[in-house]
């Protein structure tokens, strides 16, 4: 398979749309859990714990977006979908709103835990 090929296929698969959205929401989620666990008096280790947990599930979600498709009858292996087979999608304008937005309540949590701090 060529590199023009392996990237073409990767866009086919969603794989950078997966790849984008976990990152922005374990970002956002992160950044909950850091003003969150103080405030539970958890030990400083927990949130490094989290940063793994999130690491190793970003890992798992690129592994399932590249070997399964979601169907309308649910997900499919995707040697098993045909390759002119409709796939549900989002619109790009959906889908840049949708990162947008979580990505700027992430950004605000984190200037407002920076501000805090001082």
């Amino acid at each position: 398979m060529s590199t023009e090929n392996f990237f073409a296929e990767l866009k086919r698969r969603n794989v950078y749309k997966v790849a984008i959205t976990y990152f922005v929401i374990a970002w956002l989620l992160v950044e909950i859990a850091a003003m969150a666990l103080p405030a539970l008096e958890a030990p400083a280790g927990v949130l490094t714990g989290v940063i793994v947990l999130f690491a190793i599930g970003f890992v798992l979600a690129v592994f399932i977006s590249w070997s399964f498709e979601a169907t309308p009858e649910g997900l499919k292996r995707t040697e098993n979908v045909p390759p002119n087979a409709p796939l549900p999608t989002w619109s790009r304008r959906k889908y840049a709103s949708f990162v947008i937005a979580v990505a700027a309540l992430a950004g605000a949590l984190q200037a407002y835990q920076f501000c805090r701090r001082r």
